[in-house]
């Protein structure tokens, strides 16, 4: 009797792995990006996604409810990064998501960049650290958004708005706590908590230029010791639609922080910070 409820148990936690299974979608994405500013900068990113239904309900809300698990691959001239994130949807309108990542960083002579660089104390010259040392990051953040096409009908009501909190760890395996640290020209950095918020206003269009909007980011660093003033990024995006398959982000951007001879980053007056251009290509 109690083999036949072990079998009677096993085959249906295989009928529900495999109705899973079924019901798990896959995608990939190639992402190269370009951006000008003080410099040239360029990377690709490779993208796999899985998208697992979870806690699906009855409803708009909650009928789309599901898990993605995404892994990304991002590779430039002077740094290579890999990072694993789990966003679950438990409702249309909000995300929770959990992740981390790994990098390491080298010299591009050509360019006299370094990916990764090292000082002796915070606020010391920084020099290269090539690849002596592992960045390493982890995350948790919640979002919260809405479109009004889900509630008007039509082509042209389609606004988006969309909010981004998020608390990420940040460090490098060869810096003590009192040691600055650079990775991938993200600016001088020190092991600790910090902060991101985003914000997005959007409209959607029936158009090729399908999506223009606003997108602010904005950046509190080392949250929990001596936090640095809060700072941000404004820009101004459009997103063209070639194919169903490929499109492209424009994004002029603005920032009202700066970053000195040593790569320390301090709030200053708004500037133009650079154009990027970001070209996805779906598989």
């Amino acid at each position: 009797m109690k083999q036949n409820k072990r079998l009677l148990a096993l085959l249906v936690i295989l009928m529900a792995a495999g109705l899973l299974f079924a019901q798990t979608t896959t995608s990939g994405t190639l992402k190269l990006t370009g951006a000008y500013g003080t410099g040239i900068e360029a990377k690709l990113d490779a993208a796999y996604q899985a998208k697992i239904p979870v806690l699906a309900g009855e409803g708009p809300l909650f009928s789309g409810n599901n898990v993605k698990v995404k892994a990304n691959l991002g590779l430039s001239p002077i740094a290579g990064t890999v990072t694993l994130d789990a966003v679950l949807t438990p409702i249309a309108v909000a995300e929770i998501s959990l992740g981390g990542g790994l990098g390491t960083g080298w010299d591009f002579d050509l360019m006299d960049l370094n990916g990764l660089k090292l000082g002796t104390t915070v606020g010391a010259p920084l020099s290269s650290d090539s690849l002596n040392g592992l960045y390493y990051l982890g995350r948790a953040g919640a979002a919260f958004q809405f479109d009004t096409g889900a509630i008007f009908s039509g082509d042209w009501m389609s606004v988006v708005i969309r909010t981004y909190h998020e608390l990420n760890y940040k460090g490098y395996s060869n810096a003590s706590s009192d040691q600055a640290w650079e990775y991938e020209n993200g600016g001088s950095m020190v092991n600790g908590f910090n902060y991101k918020g985003e914000y997005i206003l959007g409209y959607q269009m029936p158009l090729m230029v399908n999506l223009v909007g606003l997108q602010l980011e904005t950046y509190t660093f080392n949250l929990f010791d001596e936090a640095s003033d809060m700072v941000g990024d404004l820009s101004v995006i459009a997103n063209t639609q070639f194919t169903e398959d490929l499109s492209l982000l424009t994004a002029i951007q603005f920032t009202n922080y700066s970053k000195d001879d040593n790569r320390v980053i301090t709030k200053g007056d708004a500037a133009f910070k650079r154009i990027a251009l970001i070209l996805t290509y779906a598989l």
